[in-house]
């Protein structure tokens, strides 16, 4: 009898379980944003925000820039610093973490949440873990670190940042000047092939995914010019041809975008779909080993674009 009661007791567990479980992952998703401007010069209400408060860079000498608050942000809102792989490479993770705290006392603001934005590469991982070790004791608050698919699927190789949890920025997965690349903002096939080791992956992973459309202007299949916030109808003139999907050649020389182009340039147009995103959306749930409820969207200047009740709704 006892037996029974022992095994009728087990499968009630794992049922319970396995239902929890896929509640806790159905339940309604919200909403949040980046914002990646170098003036934070409007109110923003009702959203929660991931603004960039400083750009961090190394040329010959540690550069930081910091963003002008010309009005309050909310309350609410999560720093982010971003930092370039060289400045990681060439400035010591103390002498960094020091500039850093003296930038972020400067701001009129409180927080207790902070996150990170930097691409690290197997050089500067020693000096980037203990940079954020150091900055994380320092301040005493939650951390996060920006993660990208090739972390996850070569962590072992890579390293796992010393932080609370991670963002997976779902976008910029392939290679930006390449003329084969497909969408190299986006693009869901290319994603496929770093689906790997997320069951293993030890950090609890938000999901960040793209708003935000750019052409990619080539000449003999070289990469020269970036245009930022294009979209399909800047190409239906008469002065481009549709070749392709998101392919369009220029039949005559003249000025685009305040920029000369000449005839027979190419322009790769990438500009994510509402459908592509929510495929991503679908990946990355059913890949994710913890449940979440919030999608951060890149940027808050491309709200409007898209219905992102389509996109987050089952």
């Amino acid at each position: 009898m006892k037996k029974y009661f022992i095994l009728a007791l087990f499968i009630f567990i794992v049922i319970s379980y396995i239902f929890y479980k896929k509640e806790d992952k159905n339940k309604e998703l919200f909403a949040s944003y980046y914002f990646w401007e170098n003036s934070y010069k409007t109110e923003i209400k009702n959203e929660k925000l991931y603004i960039k408060v400083l750009d961090i860079y190394y040329s010959n000498q540690l550069e930081i820039i910091k963003t002008n608050f010309a009005t309050k942000p909310p309350k609410e809102f999560i720093p982010v610093i971003y930092i370039t792989n060289k400045t990681m490479q060439n400035i010591n993770y103390k002498t960094l973490s020091q500039n850093i705290l003296r930038a972020l006392k400067s701001f009129d603001f409180n927080f207790n949440e902070l996150q990170i934005d930097c691409d690290w590469s197997d050089s500067s991982r020693d000096n980037y873990f203990l940079f954020l070790n150091e900055l994380k004791n320092s301040l005493n608050i939650t951390f996060s670190s920006t993660i990208r698919l090739h972390q996850i699927k070569y962590f072992k190789k890579t390293g796992v940042p010393p932080v609370d949890y991670g963002v997976l920025m779902y976008y910029n997965m392939s290679n930006l000047g390449d003329f084969d690349t497909k969408n190299y903002i986006l693009d869901n096939s290319e994603a496929k092939k770093y689906h790997y080791n997320f069951d293993k992956y030890p950090l609890r992973l938000k999901l960040a995914l793209p708003l935000y459309s750019q052409a990619v202007q080539f000449r003999d299949k070289k990469a020269i010019n970036l245009f930022e916030n294009i979209s399909s109808k800047d190409f239906k003139n008469e002065n481009f041809i549709k070749i392709e999907e998101n392919r369009y050649k220029t039949l005559s020389s003249h000025y685009f975008k305040g920029k000369y182009i000449y005839k027979d340039d190419i322009f790769r147009l990438e500009e994510p779909k509402e459908d592509e995103l929510k495929t991503a959306l679908k990946d990355f749930k059913e890949l994710s080993k913890n449940s979440f409820n919030e999608v951060i969207f890149y940027t808050i200047k491309y709200k409007l674009k898209y219905n992102l009740e389509k996109i987050l709704g089952e």
